[in-house]
């Protein structure tokens, strides 16, 4: 299964706007890519929570030398409603000059107010067992998730210093 995911581009998006930058300032290295939603095929929603709609947005980064990618999401008030690490097995940029990663089957939500939940782990574990990863790329993903906790990155106040960086290149 192909696994690369690119930033900048949606498959639930209909209509929308996309801008891709590098960055290489202030200690932050790799690529970042703003996307305004004009049009979704449909919302899509996560228990009581929408988290994709018409006229939102997300900022995407992914970073130089890392097993991690972020997207913060915005709805049409430019509110954070959350954002979202996948864990990577790399960072690149294909042969055409496009920025992707691979995805590592582990994610992790980042709620505005602190929460942090693990998803995903099922496909995880079921990609190992089918022989779709090997047990390196296996404990690679958990060793990822906890540096990121212990390195705080997820946390709030992190991350909304770092998109808030991000978002500057797209003013």
């Amino acid at each position: 299964m192909d696994r690369r995911r690119y930033i900048g581009h949606k498959k639930f998006a209909k209509d929308y706007d996309v801008e891709i930058k590098r960055i290489d300032e202030d200690g932050l290295s790799g690529y970042t890519s703003l996307l305004k939603i004009k049009e979704v095929h449909q919302p899509i929603t996560y228990g009581d929570i929408c988290i994709c709609d018409s006229g939102y947005s997300m900022l995407e980064f992914l970073p130089d030398g890392e097993n991690w990618a972020l997207e913060a999401i915005y709805d049409r008030g430019n509110n954070i409603v959350e954002w979202y690490f996948d864990i990577t097995k790399k960072n690149a940029v294909d042969e055409q000059g496009r920025p992707y990663n691979e995805d590592l089957y582990l994610d992790v939500i980042l709620l505005p107010s602190g929460q942090v939940v693990v998803c995903d782990e099922d496909e995880l574990e079921d990609a190992l067992n089918n022989k779709e990863i090997t047990q390196k790329e296996f404990d690679t993903a958990y060793t990822v998730l906890r540096d990121l906790k212990e390195k705080k990155i997820l946390d709030v106040a992190y991350v909304e210093a770092l998109c808030s960086k991000l978002q500057r290149l797209f003013a």
